[in-house]
């Protein structure tokens, strides 16, 4: 039978529309099973797509340091290993004691350390993003990192707590005195670390913004963003301990460190496969770290003779002839978190909650993206919890610096405040009155809420000096000062008396009032009795 040309036509369409599908379809299928074969090799290089300007991040982590005598590739004990990744810091250090006592192996398994920038090895040149990445594919069990980067990138679990920073991050500066002064500044940091978060708290204090009330000069390194600031490429650098020290060849000197400003959390974080796939081995490891560290409690000169025989003495700072005194001058300035002080946290976590929410705040109003996912889903207290009902991983002692903030209240009643330094003038400081009254509105208290509690509440080494003032209106009879000075100190009152509702110890505040200048007194205008109606808040700190 005989097609005429208009079903001819119909038919090509037809298959030409066949042909298509079915190639994209083979594509489609092809292409599926080479990403399948990528992601199955564990050895291949992952390359993402990154924003221009940011680091390509590689899936491709260096040895792992094991302990003397062990050979993952030869062992014949068939113990699982458990691979962590960690910083050059005191806290952390843990590990390296870990390893070298055997506590690993006591546990069931063989430790491998990944240390970072090891001994001017490149291969150890190891990222922020390359570790995040490293932890957030599985290929390492855990890493050592801050609550800050948690909240950031959101790689794994906070499975426990290492630390509160109490003095080792620092921001350094020269000529300036105040975080105001921040204003108009260069700042040096290394990207994506806690440095630059410590950079954006701070100025979140003074509501500064990281976008156009300063200039940001980011580097690669702590040590990078130090040689900026020596080389003059920046007024003010935020980095930690020992490197920050190197700021003082330029003129530099202190402005804000980590035992005022109480914001830097370290944590373990774990990786979800860990967790899902492998859950003893997680739990044996925790109850290693926490044996670990009720040693270096109870023995500290053995644990700190360990942790020099790891080795790599140039790298830890922890030396064999000077061992004790070189662990201790790193704790000194980190409140270690041990057992009870983490079985405490994670019976109840909405400290680390508000903690992540305020972190991802800070981050945001930076212009970072941050993750959309549920800040609670981001710690399990279940590892410790487990490790808290063993009675023989309490310690029977304390840590070197005990003043670990989230579990307890400390006592602060005995601190003299004669020598109080000011850090910062908050910018809220008008807040509005019932009528005829002393009690806060409503808004006011909102305002609290924002500008003064999360810092207080996340910073026991500061305190608050509260100014109050009233204006001065005509009267017949007229005011005296007495009269005026008991409204002004009235309404700080009543600003201090709300925020230790929230939970701020009442010993960290200086009550004040104030008078109107001469002119102001007795007057009828609501111009100038508005001006003097404030409360001024300051941040002081003792001891800088």
């Amino acid at each position: 039978m005989k097609l005429d040309r208009t079903r001819i036509i119909f038919v090509a369409i037809v298959g030409i529309a066949f042909l298509a599908v079915c190639s994209g379809l083979a594509i489609s299928f092809l292409s599926e099973r080479t990403t399948t074969d990528n992601n199955n090799d564990n050895s291949s290089v992952t390359v993402v797509a990154q924003p221009e300007g940011t680091p390509i991040v590689e899936l491709d982590s260096p040895e792992p340091i094991w302990a003397p005598g062990y050979d993952p590739d030869n062992a014949d004990d068939n113990l699982p290993t458990y691979i962590c990744g960690a910083d050059a810091f005191g806290s952390y250090f843990t590990l390296q004691q870990m390893q070298i006592s055997g506590k690993d192996v006591e546990h069931g398994f063989h430790l491998g350390i990944v240390p970072f920038f090891l001994d001017n090895d490149p291969a150890y040149d190891i990222s922020e993003e390359q570790r995040t990445a490293l932890l957030k594919s599985g290929q390492w069990d855990c890493l050592l990192t801050t609550l800050d980067s948690v909240a950031l990138t959101s790689p794994g679990v906070i499975t426990a707590i290492v630390d509160e920073s109490a003095g080792a991050d620092q921001i350094w500066g020269r000529d300036i005195t105040t975080i105001n002064e921040l204003k108009d500044k260069r700042i040096a940091f290394a990207r994506g670390s806690v440095g630059e978060y410590f950079v954006y708290y701070a100025l979140s204090i003074a509501q500064l913004s990281p976008r156009s009330d300063v200039t940001l000069v980011p580097q690669d390194s702590v040590a990078d963003a130090i040689a900026a600031f020596n080389a003059g490429q920046a007024d003010v650098v935020s980095g930690w301990e020992p490197d920050i020290y190197e700021a003082e060849q330029s003129g530099g000197v202190p402005l804000l460190s980590s035992n005022q400003l109480r914001i830097v959390v370290d944590v373990i974080v774990t990786s979800r496969q860990s967790i899902n796939n492998k859950p003893d081995l997680v739990q044996n490891f925790h109850n290693a770290w926490f044996d670990t560290l009720k040693a270096q409690v109870e023995d500290f000169d053995t644990a700190a003779r360990q942790i020099a025989e790891w080795g790599h003495n140039d790298w830890s700072f922890v030396y064999p002839e000077t061992a004790s005194e070189d662990l201790r001058l790193w704790l000194e300035s980190v409140a270690q978190a041990d057992l009870g002080d983490n079985a405490f946290v994670m019976r109840d976590t909405r400290p680390l909650i508000s903690r992540l929410e305020i972190a991802r705040r800070v981050w945001a109003a930076s212009d970072v993206s941050v993750p959309d996912d549920d800040v609670s889903e981001l710690i399990n207290p279940g590892f410790v919890l487990r490790a808290a009902d063993q009675p023989s991983l309490q310690a029977n002692g304390n840590p070197i610096n005990d003043t670990f903030s989230i579990s307890a209240q400390l006592d602060l009643s005995g601190v003299s405040t004669d020598d109080a330094a000011t850090l910062a003038v908050l910018p809220c400081r008008t807040f509005t009155f019932l009528p005829e009254s002393t009690e806060l509105t409503l808004e006011s208290r909102r305002i609290l809420d924002n500008c003064v509690v999360p810092t207080l509440s996340q910073s026991v080494g500061l305190f608050l000096r509260v100014r109050g003032s009233s204006a001065w209106p005509k009267n017949d009879p007229p005011y005296t000062e007495e009269d005026i000075l008991e409204i002004a100190e009235g309404r700080a009152q009543s600003v201090v008396d709300y925020l230790v509702s929230q939970g701020i110890d009442p010993a960290r505040f200086i009550i004040e009032a104030t008078l109107p200048p001469e002119d102001h007194r007795n007057t009828e205008d609501p111009n100038i009795m508005a001006q003097d109606r404030f409360v001024e808040l300051t941040l002081v700190t003792v001891g800088r």
